[in-house]
């Protein structure tokens, strides 16, 4: 099993999976922290494009991987992680208001 990293915000994962169709390097980049290598982000992306060809999951950018098949080839549960988000904003541990969200997608 190939080692995946840990995301680096509940928030940035969530809204990144309901906001983008396709990922690109930097949206990878973003999700997984900002700091990992080259490599790291291209073997993801290659997962998730093996991901793609199984699932028959349509090529639109040769440069982007789909969103929903990539969270699946990293095992990324998107239900659990809007529960886990959620209870973090309702125990107070994660801004509530829109400009800390606007923020953080400068």
């Amino acid at each position: 099993m190939t080692n995946i990293p840990q995301i680096a915000d509940l928030g940035i994962a969530v809204r990144m999976y309901y906001e983008k169709r396709m990922l690109s390097s930097k949206d990878i980049l973003t999700l997984f922290g900002g700091k990992h290598s080259g490599a790291t982000i291209t073997r993801l992306k290659k997962m998730a494009e093996e991901k793609m060809i199984c699932d028959n999951v349509c090529f639109w950018n040769a440069r982007m991987v789909d969103t929903e098949t990539a969270f699946k080839a990293w095992g990324l549960d998107i239900a659990n992680m809007e529960h886990r988000y959620a209870k973090l904003k309702k125990y107070g541990f994660v801004a509530n208001d829109s400009a800390a969200e606007h923020e953080s997608r400068q």
